[in-house]
């Protein structure tokens, strides 16, 4: 069965059609949480994510791939798991103090979140093949010579392919966070 028809079934109730969008979902909304939270809650953000798709699957139109909707829900879920982490220090409100005090709340992991979530957009600098390539390697989990193998081609070229398509990223989101 294909994906709209997995789906429709599980918008029927068919749990085995969501398990299996489970399946074939998971690494990459796995790979999407550990991209922006680097823990341990990982693997239980991943889970929150697939209980919140199952649960509203009746609002996924259609008009995006489902794997677009299942990234978009997975950012959410973990920026609020980040936003529930951040510890505020209560500070007294007399006038002296609001004079003293700038309210500034840093938080390194939350600032870093935006640059790994357009994921989508950096890899928008890439052509379809290397994208194809990174994908393969990086959410897929595959390695240089599975790749290589699937693709065609050699595992050196495979190498350098995601060596370049790296080092472009990396200088698209400098040039991006200079400005």
């Amino acid at each position: 069965m294909d994906e709209s028809g997995l789906i429709a079934a599980a918008r029927q109730g068919d749990q085995a059609a969501f398990a299996e969008l489970y399946r074939l979902h998971h690494v990459y909304v796995r790979a999407i949480c550990r991209n922006i939270l680097r823990d341990d809650s990982v693997d239980d953000l991943c889970q929150d994510t697939f209980l919140v798709a199952f649960t509203r699957l009746e609002s996924f139109a259609g008009k995006s791939r489902f794997r677009t909707w299942m990234t978009r829900i997975a950012i959410n879920q973990c920026l609020m798991a980040l936003r529930k982490r951040r510890h505020y220090v209560p500070v007294p409100l007399d006038e002296e103090a609001i004079d003293q005090y700038v309210f500034v709340v840093e938080d390194a992991v939350l600032e870093g979140a935006p640059a790994r979530m357009d994921l989508e957009k950096m890899m928008g600098v890439l052509t379809d093949s290397t994208r194809e390539i990174l994908i393969m390697a990086y959410l897929d989990g595959n390695t240089e010579q599975e790749i290589a193998e699937k693709l065609g081609l050699g595992a050196d070229i495979v190498r350098k392919r995601i060596y370049w398509a790296k080092r472009r990223m990396r200088s698209t989101f400098t040039a991006v966070a200079a400005s």
